[in-house]
């Protein structure tokens, strides 16, 4: 199991297993010893696989308790927030995901996940060009003024 679970790591590859009579799909970020000497899984619980937190987040797994693993053809992106090189509850680690530079940069503290804003539209750009009047509206990004015609 060492092995699968290296090999998903070094892929980036998504990972299901059964833990608990629930099926997980998880991020693999880390595998080694923890401090009791138990073989233990560092990852990133994919969102909706847990009763207790649904938004998922960091979780340890024994690999003891690991039945049925799966190596999915789905990649993830990389790290997560919170993520370290160095984990004190592993005595031993066996392989673990290294960021690339661009996941190494330095961030900060909380992590919050937000949807990008929508831009709210007025009541002019609502009506569109019927409510302009002439010379007192301005063009959108990227618009050009249009010309003035004498007809």
């Amino acid at each position: 199991m060492n092995q699968q679970l290296c090999t998903a790591i070094t892929r980036r590859s998504l990972i299901m297993f059964e833990y608990g009579d629930l099926i997980r799909v998880v991020e693999p970020h880390r595998v080694g010893i923890n401090s009791a000497g138990h073989p233990m899984l560092s990852g990133w619980l994919r969102a909706g696989y847990s009763r207790s937190d649904p938004a998922g987040g960091w979780r340890n797994y024994l690999l003891s308790d690991i039945r049925g693993l799966q190596l999915l053809d789905a990649p993830f992106a990389g790290t997560r927030p919170g993520y370290s090189t160095h984990d004190a509850r592993m005595r031993e680690v066996l392989c673990q995901l290294t960021p690339t530079a661009v996941e190494a940069l330095p961030s900060e503290g909380p992590y919050v996940v937000r949807e990008p804003l929508q831009r709210t539209t007025t009541p002019d750009e609502r009506r569109g060009d019927e409510g302009r009047s002439s010379g007192s509206a301005r063009p959108h990004d990227g618009d050009a003024e249009p010309p003035d015609t004498a007809f």
